[in-house]
């Protein structure tokens, strides 16, 4: 066991330092799509004369697979297309309407933020994920419908925004960070001679590929990144913000074993006033409000709805 934590010690940093990334909500979105990839085929319905697939000759007609879909999870599909129907139907009544451009500016927002601008590597996480464009852009549209709804009903003041804000002050500023790597052995001789090669001015990937234990970063010269203040285990955390940057650590002790710790980059803690960052406070705030107002307005359409259930 306690060589498998020195051989995860990399992967539990990753672990304790992930932050919320714009990745993980593009991610998301794309799978609430797949759920309404589904549905989507299913209102296509039924189509006795087309086959899906022929097996030796023997036909899998396309009725087959619509059967099977609805018979093991039919229902919850339906409820989707329901509420999707009764998003747009509440849309209409507020005569709020998503334009084309405006789809395009948020799928373009999609791919900036989500895939630093590369297009090419957003459609392939569709394609991944059994889906095309299309259907992306009605998941956007829909999306950006209940929104517009959402924000009708809520009340949001400046005065809410530096509130939030002061709550979450960390999300908005640079936090002090260092990027380091380390090597990591098992006893305290092995890391006093590492150490003692690294003085001599070899190269300390090699080293950290040919002695570290850490199994997760040893073939990427046992780079760790950038981590903040308490990410790691006490002296690890301790050492590493002591150092200057380029300078080597002496071995340091952890529950992990001996490292030899050298910081490559350092980047202080910057404030940032409400003033500068009110825009994103108030879309972060937005959008926490329309999750509420939408848990809410979801089942009282529902009650309100006149909905028959053929299937």
């Amino acid at each position: 066991m306690e060589q498998e934590e020195q051989a995860n010690f990399g992967e539990r940093l990753k672990e304790t330092t992930r932050r919320p990334q714009v990745l993980g909500a593009v991610i998301a979105v794309l799978l609430v799509a797949v759920v309404v990839m589904g549905a989507f085929m299913l209102q296509q319905g039924p189509q006795d004369d087309q086959v899906a697939a022929v097996v030796n000759g023997d036909p899998i007609m396309k009725d087959e697979v619509f059967e099977m879909m609805y018979a093991q999870g039919g229902r919850e599909i339906l409820d989707q297309l329901i509420t999707r129907q009764l998003i747009i139907q509440e849309g209409a009544r507020l005569g709020i309407t998503v334009s084309e451009e405006d789809v395009d500016a948020e799928i373009d927002k999609v791919i900036e933020e989500g895939f630093m601008g590369s297009e090419e590597d957003f459609l392939m996480i569709l394609e991944q994920y059994g889906m095309n464009i299309e259907v992306f852009r009605e998941d956007a549209r829909l999306n950006m419908l209940a929104r517009e709804i959402a924000m009708e009903q809520a009340d949001l003041t400046e005065e809410d925004g530096r509130a939030f804000f002061e709550e979450q002050r960390h999300l908005y500023e640079q936090q002090l960070e260092v990027e380091a790597r380390h090597i990591l052995v098992e006893t305290e001789e092995e890391a006093q001679e590492v150490a003692a090669l690294l003085d001599e001015g070899e190269d300390f990937a090699e080293l950290a590929a040919e002695y570290s234990t850490d199994q997760s970063n040893k073939d990427q010269g046992g780079y760790l990144g950038f981590f903040g203040p308490g990410a790691m285990v006490g002296p690890f955390d301790e050492a590493a913000f002591a150092l200057e940057i380029g300078e080597l650590s002496d071995p340091v002790e952890t529950e992990f074993g001996y490292h030899i710790i050298e910081v490559l980059d350092r980047v202080e803690h910057e404030e940032v006033a409400y003033e500068d960052v009110s825009e994103q406070v108030m879309e972060t705030l937005a959008n926490e409000q329309v999750s509420i107002v939408l848990n809410e307005l979801i089942p009282q359409l529902y009650e309100e709805a006149d909905i028959e259930y053929l299937l």
